[in-house]
């Protein structure tokens, strides 16, 4: 009955992989069908360390922190709180749906691209200039949002235009990202530069 079951809870995954999204989910007990169901609902990110030490205790190859997200934004904006998110926003090295900005490139907007809930802004050679995406609204309090990026440096703070709410400028070691909060001081948009 296990394998039964790994087989149509495979098979769903695979199917909604390939046909496209689902409005029905079917629920399974394992944790790896749990796990690929919330994949497919929410979006994935992960994130990478700065070093590592191997068994002996050397030190491995240093590598720079970073983080890749995919899927809707929207669903669980708990990844914004990630310790690995924030340490790769200061490094300039997170990915969103596959894209990524490159804070040496030229500036100038050219055209846009919007994938799930994510929008792509690029300049006239194709490379992403920045990504904004939306987060999911009412969850992330300014002052929480405030305390998982604490590390990195505040560059300014103010009220956005038109009066919708607040908004912070983090730097990064190339760049910078904008967050933005409503009235209420709940996140609702991030927007890396």
């Amino acid at each position: 009955m296990r394998k039964v079951g790994k087989l149509i809870s495979t098979t769903v995954v695979v199917s909604t992989l390939i046909v496209g999204s689902s409005a029905a989910y079917i629920t399974g007990s394992s944790p790896d069908v749990q796990a690929a169901e919330q994949i497919q609902k929410w979006g994935h990110g992960e994130g990478g360390a700065s070093s590592a030490i191997s068994e002996n205790g050397t030190n491995l190859k240093a590598e720079t922190p970073w983080y890749n997200y995919e899927g809707y934004t929207t669903y669980e904006p708990s990844f914004t709180q990630d310790y690995n998110f924030v340490r790769a926003l200061k490094y300039d090295n997170v990915s969103i749906n596959g894209y990524k900005v490159d804070p040496n490139a030229y500036i100038e907007f050219d055209h846009s691209k919007t994938l799930y809930d994510t929008t792509i802004n690029f300049n006239k050679k194709d490379e992403a200039v920045m990504l904004r995406f939306d987060t999911k609204p009412d969850t992330i309090s300014k002052k929480a949002f405030k305390q998982a990026h604490e590390s990195n440096v505040i560059l300014t703070e103010g009220t956005t235009p038109g009066n919708v709410g607040t908004f912070i400028r983090y730097e990064t070691n190339d760049s910078y990202y904008n967050v933005y909060f409503d009235k209420q001081d709940y996140l609702y948009q991030i927007e890396i530069h």
